[in-house]
């Protein structure tokens, strides 16, 4: 941190020094310039000097001196002496008390033969002299210097109090003041831990002499947006910047009167209402509001915004005077950020980690005291299940506050989530229905359960939840839309996205799930069983009861275990949570309603009895372990399902699974090859994701099987490969958007190196030679082709993809060493993956990928560069390298220095994957 701090106070002297109005006199100038000389000593020095707390403190104060000297308040407080005189003046006084600090610092380093700063005056060390006699006390002296420096801020306040006092007529009337008041009022830097580093840059964004900006500051309830603002809105530096500031407080509840009433009071300093808020009297206010702004420079924030509406009617009374004005917006909604935001400058809050969230809590409960030894574990343990968000943590410290403080006491306290319920209601109250059942379906899983996004999508979908629009936009489109409006009303977290930017899998914060599983108990929509009976004997005694009452529920597996009194006919849906070690069969034959049933994925064994799984005929969703690879004919009697997952490899599904009309989804680890029955048999109309189908034969009958098919997954053994399979059927599949191709065999370790020639030679002349002629649908969006299958010189096939997005090569997919792409090609490719390849020259231009945004190299031991022209894609944001290929590295590394230096590009991020 004191790292931090001394370049925090390096940029604020930056920031004044770049400056254009008359307080920047040559004097002052100079003044600011020997400070920042200091710091940068200071900053030099800094990993020597055992004392970095001091060293911050120093900083920190030295900061807010600066500040203060320019802030409003001081100037006014002049009397008859001109404020760059007096200014002048204050900042010599502090670069003499920091030319003692930066002395003590380089002696004491150079003592121990580790100072490699610039140097610091002579004349300033020989008067240190003989005050530093022993070197070893050092940072003794510096503490003494701190104390210093905070008296100094002291004497210059009772100068600026003796001049006022001698001239009252000449300045206004000012009440006394402290120093925090100046700085920190109304908020302390405390509730803003974490955000440090934001500080400087929101300082870079603000302070300027262009076009009016809106700066969106986003996150979830309770993660300290408004503190974060009301902090920016009170700095000291910033407030002198503007001429006029003003704070409005939106809420769901909005109306334009209430806006403009709140304007007009900030900006006025009192309510002066002319009526009632009739039309004549809006477009009044409306006009002097917009007379206060015109021409002046100034600073609004615009508080907890719920609708893109509230900017468009607002935004007539904010006057465009190109001098820097601002305006800040906090809100919940990504939308309304990305709606409202002048050039993506958008500041996303993010949980603080564990040392920030300690930081927050002690200050709180502790101030400048010590934590006892005793309360230490245990307070760790209560601010951890905070999940890092500020109103959490601030809520138990004022808790544990007016409690004893005693383990016991602290042991038995109960998180007060009060104040989290009521922000969180509001953003659960802001959702349409259909929202808000997806939104508590999510109570269903376990706490940090990394959710995939595709299982929630078709659970959603099987509960009946969604509705599709019309006939071109499948339902399972509207479901991820509906995941997505989620994340960005900062309800749901995304744990981790796919190559394409979309979300891969999603969790809910600790606090957003715990208001989650109280509310869908208390609607009666979802029953989480361990939260509300975490007591193993309870829930054996409660859960038929409960069962008989709610129509979904989160259960363990052995809760499960009850045997006949373990029996609904109201329960719809069951979740299953499978516990490590325990494998029993179970069976569901007493839920004889039950349309969803789900076991989460946890690499557990446990199963159903399958003879009473099949008996359940309204399934529509079922997703679970089986014990045996081979799915009995029984299935047939499933005429309602939907959607089939098994977790197992080589599953064996009878002939009879052409007789489920309603199938949608059908996914395993992977299946045998697909029987075909005999007769005429009607398609699979419904069917859009097959995964992962083994030696998949597509002949002319198979394609009519499944028209609709819009993913499918195919791994194939080379030695069984032929033209017996029938690829180029592949391109009736007319509304396929996604297609995996596996190709694995014995010889295959072989391609790894570029040594064997006769086996490359072998597989091309076996497979590749027949591919040639391949030509894939052309509604394909992601294509992934993994094991040997073309040639780089062939990639014409491919490139000629009108919709393609996303292309991974994976397994030497591509045979050769030399790729050479066309003008015309890959028009819509956006990520671009290559992994595990010979290849080692490749010859592109920036033409030749005009979209693509990623680009990731892994695993290409002779490619040596990247093509230079690659930087120069307009799109580019980021180029990921393996960590072994260094050269390669290397060239990617050069791309990015030349895109900042020559073209200012600091989108463009080189990232390494470590292997």
């Amino acid at each position: 941190m004191a790292y931090e701090a001394v370049d925090s106070l390096q940029q604020t002297l930056l920031l004044i020094l770049q400056r254009h109005d008359h307080l920047i006199t040559p004097p002052v100038k100079q003044q600011l310039i020997s400070i920042h000389d200091k710091a940068v000593v200071l900053q030099f020095n800094l990993k020597h000097f055992p004392d970095k707390e001091t060293i911050r403190e120093v900083a920190n104060t030295a900061e807010k001196i600066i500040q203060y000297l320019f802030s409003s308040q001081n100037l006014s407080d002049c009397g008859f002496i001109h404020p760059t005189v007096r200014l002048s003046d204050q900042l010599g006084k502090l670069a003499k008390e920091l030319e003692s600090t930066v002395g003590y610092v380089v002696d004491y380093c150079k003592s121990n033969g580790a100072s490699d700063s610039p140097a610091v005056s002579s004349s300033s060390r020989y008067a240190l002299k003989s005050e530093v006699q022993d070197l070893k006390v050092a940072p003794e002296l510096i503490v003494r210097l701190s104390i210093r420096l905070r008296r100094l801020t002291e004497k210059i306040k009772s100068t600026a109090r003796a001049s006022v006092d001698e001239n009252p007529s000449d300045s206004p009337s000012i009440p006394p003041f402290t120093y925090n008041d100046v700085v920190l009022k109304p908020t302390s830097k405390d509730l803003v831990v974490g955000f440090d580093e934001d500080v400087v840059p929101m300082r870079n964004r603000i302070i300027g002499y262009d076009a009016l900006t809106i700066l969106p500051v986003v996150g979830m309830a309770g993660i300290g947006k408004s503190e974060y603002a009301k902090y920016i809105y009170h700095d000291p530096f910033i407030s002198c910047h503007f001429d006029i500031r003003a704070w409005v407080k939106i809420s769901l509840d909005y109306s334009i009167a209430s806006v403009l009433s709140q304007l007009l009071a900030s900006l006025k300093g009192k309510v002066d209402r002319l009526g009632r808020d009739s039309l004549k009297v809006i477009e009044a206010e409306e006009l002097e509001i917009y007379k206060i702004l015109s021409g002046r420079r100034y600073l609004i924030v615009m508080d907890d915004i719920w609708s893109a509406e509230v900017c468009d009617d607002v935004r007539k009374l904010f006057p465009d005077n190109h001098n820097g004005s601002r305006i800040i917006l906090t809100t919940r909604l990504m939308d309304v950020a990305i709606y409202a935001a002048t050039g993506w400058k958008i500041l996303m809050m993010r949980f603080l980690d564990d040392k920030q969230s300690w930081r927050l809590f002690h200050h709180k409960v502790f101030g400048d005291q010590d934590c006892p030894l005793e309360l230490q574990s245990v307070g760790e343990k209560i601010v951890k299940g905070c999940g890092g968000l500020p109103l959490s943590i601030v809520t138990v410290a004022r808790l544990l506050s007016g409690i004893p403080r005693t383990p016991k006491m602290w042991l038995q306290i109960e998180r007060n989530d009060g104040q989290l319920e009521s922000v969180l209601s509001l953003s659960y109250n802001h959702l349409p229905p259909h929202l808000r059942e997806c939104f508590l379906y999510m109570a269903g899983f376990p706490q940090d359960y990394e959710i995939y996004a595709y299982e929630l999508i078709k659970l959603w979908v099987a509960e009946g939840f969604l509705e599709g629009h019309n006939d071109t936009t499948s339902i399972e489109v509207v479901a991820e839309k509906c995941l997505e409006d989620l994340i960005k009303q900062s309800l749901v977290l995304v744990t981790s996205r796919k190559s394409n930017g979309r979300t891969k899998t999603c969790r809910l914060h600790s606090m957003v799930r715990d208001f989650c599983v109280r509310k869908a108990g208390q609607e009666k929509f979802l029953l989480s069983v361990t939260d509300y009976f975490p007591n193993p004997i309870l829930r054996r005694h409660f859960l038929p009861q409960v069962l008989q009452n709610h129509h979904r529920v989160s259960v363990s597996w052995h809760d499960l275990l009850l045997k006949d009194s373990t029996h609904s006919s109201c329960t719809t849906s069951i979740m299953c949570i499978p516990q490590r070690g325990y494998r029993p069969k179970c069976s569901v034959e007493n839920f004889t309603s039950l349309r969803v049933l789900h076991v989460l994925r946890e690499n557990d064994h446990s199963y159903w009895e399958l003879g009473h799984v099949f008996e359940l005929i309204h399934l529509t969703y079922l997703a679970s372990y089986i014990p045996d690879s081979i799915v009995p004919p029984a299935i047939a009697k499933l005429q309602n399902l939907q959607t089939l997952i098994i977790y197992r490899s080589e599953v064996r599904l009878p002939v009879e699974i052409w007789s489920l009309r309603q199938l949608r989804h059908l996914i395993a680890f992977s299946f045998c090859s697909l029987p075909l029955p005999e007769g005429v048999t009607l398609s699979l109309e419904n069917l859009q994701t097959l995964s992962m189908a083994t030696n998949f034969v597509c002949s002319g009958r198979m394609v009519r099987m499944i028209p609709n098919i819009k993913k499918l997954e195919i791994c194939y053994s080379q030695e069984n490969f032929g033209v017996g399979n029938y690829l180029d059927n592949l391109i009736q599949l007319h509304k396929l958007e996604k297609l995996k191709l596996e190709m694995h065999s014995s010889s295959v370790t072989g391609l790894n190196t570029i040594c064997h020639p006769f086996l490359k030679l072998k597989v091309r002349s076996s497979f590749v030679s027949y591919l040639d002629n391949l030509v894939f649908p052309p509604s394909l969006i992601k294509l992934e082709l993994s094991g040997g299958w073309i040639s780089w010189k062939d990639m014409t096939i491919i490139g000629s993809l009108p919709n393609l997005q996303v292309l991974k090569l994976k397994n030497y997919a591509c045979h050769g060493e030399y790729w050479e792409t066309i003008k015309g090609e890959f028009c819509h490719l956006m990520v671009l993956l290559v992994e595990e390849s010979n290849l080692q020259r490749w010859t592109t231009e920036c033409s030749h990928f005009p979209r693509l945004r990623c680009l990731m190299l892994h695993r290409c031991p002779y490619l040596n560069e990247i093509p230079s022209d690659i930087g120069d894609i307009p799109t580019l944001k980021l180029i990921e390298i393996d960590d072994h290929n260094q050269s390669l590295l290397c060239s990617a590394k050069i791309i990015q220095e030349d895109q900042h230096k020559y073209f200012r590009n600091y989108r463009l991020k080189v990232v390494v994957k470590h292997s």
